[in-house]
């Protein structure tokens, strides 16, 4: 089946899912009506409260599929190259949205497995020979997605971008070095979002530290003290390239460089950059 009649047939048995769901979950809809304060027991007040709880519940559901069936189209549009090659594409200037959430959304599940960014902290390695940690790229491709796809008018675009960000938030190393310290553009992401009301499960876009721009990735080039990293705030990288604690290179996010680290006794190989 190709993907034109894959969409036909979605889109065939939406309707379908939707009144199954319906059914499914219309019960504790109306208990969580009833449970809200209000004027106890009027009818109409509950009645109205529920169907406006249920026109959100089911428009971001809908929004939901929407989003699912856009993501498997644009994977299958994505260039047909190296993740490397992908990764360098996406901030190429000039890169159309659709052509740059595409490339995006192939490098994420070329990376990560099932392409879910929940499960970022499992990636590791880097792109050789051009020394890239895999990990920040990976992240990059979170926020390439959600860059382009907000440029986008297709249906589905923006709550892609938001699933995309709500699965970050579920990886607690994702959360923390991507979100909670973020590069400039996640403010940028989640006013949009805010503003076309797509939000997360828990109701709000958190907020973070703002430090640096993307590209997140870049490739491991000159040498940095330890003591100097340290002071400095930059994140260490280990040996696989993820953000640790400590590790064998320093990632400086203000700059957007990443380094080899270096010791105190090794400190006359170092020159002044």
């Amino acid at each position: 089946m190709n993907i034109a009649a894959a969409a036909r047939t979605y889109m065939n048995s939406k309707e379908m899912m939707l009144m199954k769901s319906l059914r499914r979950f219309a019960p504790a809809l109306l208990l969580i009506v009833l449970l809200l304060p209000g004027r106890g027991d009027a009818a109409e007040d509950a009645s109205a409260r529920f169907d406006a709880l249920a026109e959100r519940y089911f428009a971001r559901m809908e929004g939901r599929e929407d989003a699912r069936a856009l993501r498997t189209v644009l994977e299958a549009e994505a260039a047909q190259t190296g993740a490397y090659e992908l990764w360098r594409s996406l901030f190429r200037e000039g890169v159309a949205p659709r052509q740059g959430a595409s490339n995006a959304l192939a490098l994420l599940r070329s990376l990560v497995e099932e392409g879910d960014p929940a499960r970022l902290e499992n990636v590791s390695g880097f792109f050789l020979p051009s020394f890239v940690p895999k990990p920040l790229a990976a992240a990059d491709a979170v926020y390439a997605s959600a860059v382009h796809l907000l440029r986008m008018n297709d249906a589905g675009a923006a709550e892609l971008a938001g699933m995309l960000f709500e699965r970050l938030l579920d990886s607690s190393r994702g959360k923390f070095f991507f979100v909670s310290t973020a590069p400039e553009e996640y403010g940028e992401i989640v006013r949009e979002l805010s503003a076309r009301g797509v939000l997360p499960s828990f109701g709000r876009w958190p907020g973070g530290e703002t430090a640096g721009r993307l590209p997140l990735a870049a490739p491991v080039r000159g040498r940095v003290l330890r003591e100097r990293a340290v002071s400095e705030g930059m994140v260490f990288l280990n040996g696989a390239g993820q953000p640790a604690p400590n590790g064998m290179y320093a990632w400086d996010r203000k700059t957007g460089r990443v380094y080899d680290v270096v010791d105190h006794e090794r400190r006359f190989l170092l020159f002044d950059d």
